[in-house]
């Protein structure tokens, strides 16, 4: 079977690599939802994207998609530089919660399995460094406009749950979930020093 990634995200696209799974990448083609409750959503999204992605019968695809709540309000991808800003000034004053939902379908059985990742993220900066941040235009494309990696003066650390949620797959649930479709994440060899 074909392992497909519904996704052109290059920090989701890298945490799939570094698991050591081989796959293929394609980009689906949804309006993604911000209505509804969080958990919900990100599921909801996360299967629009992987049933928009299938294109053969003997595929499982890989659906997913992270939203960032902070202060009660849902902060997708921000639609510009003010957008941005608005939302980096928000999350200097309060915590978040990122949710990471994920889809696996196993296109030849119908079988869907989904789940969501939640971790809890703080920032420590000042309106300098955001200022830097939103010049760098790293916040681009990202929920809650930033990304945990991304390089630069921007401090965000994670207090609760996994970094790689905060990136955008949680790789442990992306485990359980491709288990329950008989996917088996490829044998490692151990390192020889």
């Amino acid at each position: 079977m074909g392992l497909i990634l519904a996704s052109g995200s290059p920090r989701r696209i890298r945490l799939m690599k570094e698991a050591g799974l081989e796959f293929l990448v394609r980009i689906p083609d949804i309006d993604e939802s911000l209505e509804g409750q969080p958990e919900d959503l990100v599921v909801r999204n996360a299967e629009a994207k992987a049933s928009s992605a299938v294109q053969g019968d003997d595929e499982v695809i890989i659906g997913a998609d992270t939203v960032v709540v902070c202060n009660g309000e849902v902060l997708g991808k921000p639609d510009n530089v003010d957008d941005a800003r608005r939302m980096l000034e928000l999350e200097l004053r309060y915590p978040q919660t990122v949710i990471t939902g994920v889809c696996v379908l196993d296109v030849c059985t119908g079988k869907e399995f989904t789940g969501y990742e939640i971790s809890k993220v703080l920032m420590e900066n000042d309106p300098g460094t955001i200022a830097a941040y939103l010049e760098s235009g790293q916040w681009a494309g990202k929920a809650g406009a930033y990304g945990i990696q991304d390089l630069g003066s921007l401090k965000a650390r994670v207090v609760m749950g996994a970094e790689d949620n905060v990136m955008g797959l949680p790789m442990t649930l992306v485990g359980r979930l491709l288990a329950l479709v008989g996917f088996r994440y490829p044998e490692r060899t151990p390192a020889v020093e």
